[in-house]
């Protein structure tokens, strides 16, 4: 656990949640809040399982499409469209710039959002090529910023409460808190969680990064992909190709 806590407390990502959720919690203190809405701090217990699921699935694994370099080909221009491989099957790509006997080729969104392509790859894309690399087991600060904004402005415009919203945002936070924890947690060699349930949870995000990404998104509970299917034994799930790359699909 010191190995865990000593990376843990000292990221400044850590730190700032920290700041945060002081400032949140000291206003919810003083104006009441807690008094009024102290139910409200399990709504992240309640939620984050789907949550996990869904925004594991579909944000940090969102397909953009990609740019690779490869040949260049005899006759092709920037412009055309060629056939290229790409880990075993052939895709439908643009040329997008060639340049002495190299061509840059590309599809989908990535072909013209080249900083939206740097911002997921140190989002989640960086994390699966290299899941031990610790600066990108921790998201950027700045899409947990947007992240706490976003469950704010949700539960705001849910309830039409400001107390409860900043209920909700503490809980959030904290709850962010913990997540982090435990994702840093499960990609500490050796280490073992206290609980039992949560050195499952670690073997598990081990088979996501090492077995198959599309199974397995639970972070700090498995309850989502057990109803929703994706919680199997390793056996009954094939070793994906595109498991240090995912977004090459």
């Amino acid at each position: 656990m010191k190995k865990v806590a000593s990376i843990y407390f000292s990221h400044p990502s850590v730190w700032t949640y920290i700041g945060i959720g002081a400032v949140v919690g000291y206003f919810a203190f003083t104006e009441g809040y807690f008094t009024d809405h102290w139910y409200v701090l399990f709504a992240p217990i309640i939620i984050a399982p789907f949550f996990e699921w869904f925004a594991h699935k579909y944000i940090l694994h969102m397909q953009i499409g990609n740019v690779i370099e490869i040949d260049k080909t005899e006759g092709v221009q920037v412009g055309d469209k060629i056939k290229a491989e790409l880990f075993g099957e052939e895709r439908e790509m643009e040329v997008l710039k060639i340049k002495d006997n190299k061509m840059e080729v590309g599809y989908g969104w990535a072909k013209h959002l080249k900083p939206f392509r740097k911002f997921m790859h140190v989002l989640h894309y960086g994390h699966h090529e290299d899941p031990n690399h610790i600066p990108l087991v921790f998201a950027p600060i700045l899409s947990v910023i947007i992240l706490f904004v976003s469950m704010f402005g949700l539960a705001l415009l849910l309830t039409f409460s400001l107390s409860i919203a900043t209920v909700f945002l503490f809980s959030v936070v904290i709850y962010y808190l913990h997540y982090e924890w435990m994702h840093l947690a499960h990609h500490i060699p050796g280490y073992k969680h206290i609980f039992p349930w949560s050195n499952k949870l670690k073997t598990a995000h081990q088979l996501h990064h090492y077995r198959n990404e599309n199974y397995w998104w639970g972070i700090t509970n498995s309850l989502g992909d057990k109803i929703l299917g994706t919680y199997k034994t390793h056996k009954d799930v094939p070793m994906s190709k595109t498991i240090k790359h995912i977004n090459y699909k």
